[in-house]
């Protein structure tokens, strides 16, 4: 069985699974692996231009799924560091990107993003998991959770609802570019 990993979920990866109704599905489809929201995640992820309530919809979310929400770690000077220095090198990112890549960094956690431009060449610099909403769709097709048409289906909806940019139109049209069967380890 794999082991368990933190993986740090980015605020694409939150309104994406909200925005298409399927927030609940997402600690089933990436289960045993532990979710955490770091607080400037959280706080990008409390808006949205069509959904009022979006806060109170994450606040359940998180209590429901005993999802990990967590302090930046201001503490960390090496962390602290690396946020600041993200900041200065890539200031399209927003905070919440910067604080995921500087953990993940030092912690070695895994990040869930979809921002595949800007985020994936950190990760691969800094030999950090990466996983993108394709990539979790991929996993719960393998883990026997989602069918090729309820992708289809999450694609549509998070592109009309959440404006999601995404690399491929059909779900079966993605090629993941790594390894997932550590992330597909079947459900018990």
């Amino acid at each position: 069985m794999a082991k368990s990993k933190i993986i740090l979920l980015d605020s694409d990866v939150i309104s994406h699974f909200m925005s298409t109704a399927k927030i609940d599905v997402l600690p089933k489809i990436l289960s045993p692996h532990q979710l955490f929201i770091v607080d400037d995640v959280y706080r990008e992820s409390i808006h949205h231009p069509i959904f009022d309530d979006r806060k109170q919809e994450l606040d359940n979310w998180i209590s429901r799924h005993k999802i990990q929400r967590i302090a930046f770690p201001w503490n960390n000077d090496k962390i602290k560091l690396e946020f600041y220095r993200i900041k200065k090198d890539s200031p399209q990112l927003g905070a919440g990107e910067r604080a995921c890549l500087a953990i993940a960094r030092y912690e070695k956690d895994v990040i869930a993003s979809s921002n595949f431009r800007d985020v994936a060449n950190y990760c691969k610099e800094f030999d950090i998991e990466h996983i993108g909403v394709m990539d979790i769709l991929t996993i719960a097709v393998r883990r026997g959770i989602f069918s090729n048409d309820d992708c289809n289906k999450f694609l549509h909806d998070a592109i009309v609802i959440n404006d999601g940019k995404f690399p491929v139109a059909k779900y079966e049209d993605y090629r993941p570019t790594r390894n997932l069967d550590e992330f597909c380890t079947p459900l018990l």
